[in-house]
């Protein structure tokens, strides 16, 4: 099986060294020969992405295996090892973009690797540098203690001895009592942390703030807009986005939310009745995890068979972890293996509806980063995040038409809670954009004006919840661990969600159109700018009020029907 020979990789660091070797004697190439012939150049470009291929593979090996087993003693050697060499290597890369954007015969070099390739070596060039390697293994280390601190917190629950995630199994219970107390002791244990998690970001904070100084960027903020290659948008975009958000997607919550009144016959929802939305429970998962397995190889045989028997390869080779163990982290990853040409993913699997759209969710990046496998280079394989979620995002809709098969009776109890969820997904991430770039922007601000921005930014949007104190004290977003590495990642979700959408109303029109084009879409990997894709596909434009004018008023019609 692949996955034996995944775990059998050694990380060494002799190996590690070697790597860095290699890459700064190809870089140190390149800035000789930068008016050299182009076939010679080539070359030189060619071997630095084979050995860069090859260190992306054990990277993601060593950090999937921590995923796996979070107290691992191999991974967690691993991790500081591949942490000591990932700035460097980090920096050789900037190097080597920075050669490219040298490179005197740029014509020849944008015909081979791609402009979208050019522009994203263009952008990376300015934000890496010796000057901030240590500050970076700093900004990584303090990432995982922040993590770790959440995850690994043991308690008492129900008579069982639990972490936080493991809470999440009580939440849709129909048991009012039981749900009403994993509530609180959620609430109870993230209150119990807030200081220890206050002094970690302050730090983190002021690590990353010291790291774009030295970058000569004005904030963290503006360094991640160039970091995350936001390509042909500005800020000024996102605002737009982000009021059009609070005129017309928020108002549908509200009425999916006064509908949720109805259907419950409460005056007030609940903080442990928020998600619990039908009075007899929400949708309840009618086959087993090996059914589901079984009949998602089914459905993508159906609509493409490169596809099928890349999932059925990925199932019999233990590329796809679903298993719920103990020390295995909650989040859903999905990556890419270069040395293998596969794509793998994990998921803690709990026989919960929303692991059902996480599997959708993973499947989708799997899909696309198969489907772009032959594709050259990282930059052309990997879409930027504005783009890869819309990958991930559209499958969960592409799979509306065969939800009976997973839900049976409760299909459309699962896509009122879908809809729902994405809907409050793209409000939500609009809401962590604003907070993270007022935070990154006024770096030296105290933990409680940080709160108390937070509780302005939800009054504003007006989606406050009143019936718990654990909301009134401004702490709600310390528990989103991937907000906290990637603090402007968050508004990827909404831009890709309004993108998805637009398979949600094609579903229902052709299938099999929908389908085809999702899988060329898939193939395009990064090739294609995020306003390129929306034109070719006819997506819904996420910068135009317009269209999200629109947008909104043909999911109300949906949901009235």
């Amino acid at each position: 099986m692949i996955i034996e020979k995944i775990n059998k990789e050694e990380i060494i660091e002799e190996e590690l060294a070697n790597i860095v070797n290699s890459l700064n004697y190809i870089v140190n190439k390149l800035k000789m020969l930068e008016d050299i012939p182009f076939s010679k150049y080539k070359e030189l470009i060619d071997k630095f992405n084979e050995i860069r291929d090859h260190y992306l593979t054990l990277y993601w090996i060593s950090y999937i295996g921590y995923l796996k087993d979070i107290k691992n003693p191999k991974y967690l050697d691993t991790e500081k090892i591949i942490s000591k060499y990932e700035s460097i290597i980090d920096n050789l890369i900037n190097e080597y973009f920075k050669c490219l954007v040298n490179y005197k015969h740029k014509e020849k070099l944008i015909n081979y690797i791609g402009k979208r390739n050019y522009e994203i070596a263009s952008n990376q060039s300015i934000i890496v540098s010796n000057d901030v390697s240590d500050l970076r293994i700093r900004e990584k280390e303090l990432c995982m203690q922040y993590r770790k601190t959440l995850m690994s917190l043991k308690f008492v629950f129900d008579n069982k001895e639990m972490t936080l995630s493991g809470l999440s199994s009580y939440y849709n219970v129909s048991d009012e009592k039981l749900r009403k107390e994993s509530y609180d002791k959620r609430y109870e244990i993230l209150e119990s942390l807030e200081k220890e998690l206050d002094i970690i970001f302050d730090n983190l904070v002021k690590v990353r703030t010291e790291i774009a100084n030295k970058l000569k960027l004005n904030s963290y903020a503006d360094l991640c807009f160039v970091k995350m290659n936001r390509i042909g948008y500005t800020y000024a975009d996102l605002d737009l986005l982000k009021e059009n958000v609070r005129k017309y997607i928020v108002p549908i919550l509200n009425i999916l939310k006064e509908h949720q009144k109805e259907r419950l016959n409460v005056f007030n929802i609940s903080y442990y009745n928020k998600n619990y939305l039908f009075n007899d429970g929400n949708a309840v998962v009618r086959i087993s995890l090996e059914e589901i397995i079984s009949n998602i190889s089914k459905i993508l045989y159906k609509y493409n068979n490169e596809v099928g028997l890349m999932f059925d390869t990925m199932s019999k080779e233990g590329l796809i972890d679903l298993e719920d163990r103990e020390n295995k982290s909650s989040g859903g990853v999905t990556t890419y293996l270069p040395d293998y040409k596969m794509p793998i993913f994990i998921k803690k699997y709990m026989n919960l509806e929303a692991n059902v759209t996480s599997i959708f969710h993973e499947l989708g990046h799997s899909i696309q980063l198969y489907l772009s496998r032959e594709l050259l280079f990282h930059e052309n394989r990997w879409p930027t995040f504005d783009i890869c979620e819309i990958h991930s995002t559209s499958l969960e809709f592409l799979m509306y038409p065969f939800l009976n098969v997973f839900f049976k009776e409760d299909e459309n109890k699962y896509k009122i809670r879908h809809l729902s969820s994405s809907l409050s997904l793209i409000a939500s991430m609009c809401i962590y954009d604003d907070f993270q770039k007022y935070i990154y922007d006024n770096p030296n601000i105290s933990s409680d004006d940080r709160k108390k921005y937070w509780l302005y930014l939800i009054n504003k949007y007006g989606i406050k919840d009143n019936t718990h104190s654990y909301f009134d004290k401004g702490i709600e977003w310390q528990a989103d661990i991937n907000r906290i590495d990637d603090p402007f990642y968050g508004i990827d979700y909404a831009i890709s969600n309004i993108c998805a959408l637009s398979f949600y109303d094609r579903v229902d029109n052709n299938i099999e159109d929908a389908f085809l084009d999702y899988f060329d879409l898939c193939s395009k990997g990064n090739t294609l700018s995020l306003k390129q894709i929306i034109k070719k596909y006819r997506l819904n434009n996420p910068f135009n009020g317009y269209n999200i004018k629109k947008l909104a008023n043909n999911i109300k019609r949906k949901i009235n029907k």
